[in-house]
């Protein structure tokens, strides 16, 4: 089985890094874009398993990066996770309306990040109506 592929769309590049080393020490295959332009790009070239996006970026802001993503439909069992700073409802029922399956708080423990992930991406891919109670 080839690895979970991860993209990090994360405007600060230590935290970017800090990210993806933690789920490459997973096992999990790693790709890094510094805003909401330079992920839509990834998505296309690195089609991952998992998003883990930012909120708050330059040029294109996660919350409508998410929603161009959710808009193609070879990204329906793609997991996204909003990291924010901003911890404000509406910023949070932004990100889940344009199709985040998670929003987490920064800041955030590494390794629940890493398993709530893997949970979001095992919920994703659970087939239409094989859902367990």
């Amino acid at each position: 089985m080839s690895a979970v592929r991860v993209l990090i769309v994360e405007d600060e590049p230590h935290l970017a890094g800090l990210l993806a080393r933690a789920f490459a020490q997973e096992g999990w295959q790693t790709a890094v874009a510094r805003n909401g332009i330079e992920g839509l790009n990834q998505v296309a070239l690195f089609r991952p398993d998992v998003i883990v996006m930012d909120i708050m970026m330059p040029k294109l802001d996660g919350i409508d990066a998410t929603r161009l993503i959710r808009r193609n439909p070879g990204h329906d069992r793609t997991a996204i996770v909003a990291l924010s700073a901003r911890c404000d409802r509406p910023a949070r029922a932004q990100m889940l309306d344009a199709g985040a399956d998670l929003f987490l708080e920064k800041p955030f423990v590494m390794s629940r990040l890493v398993a709530q992930a893997a949970d979001a991406l095992a919920a994703r891919r659970v087939p239409a109506g094989k859902e367990t109670l």
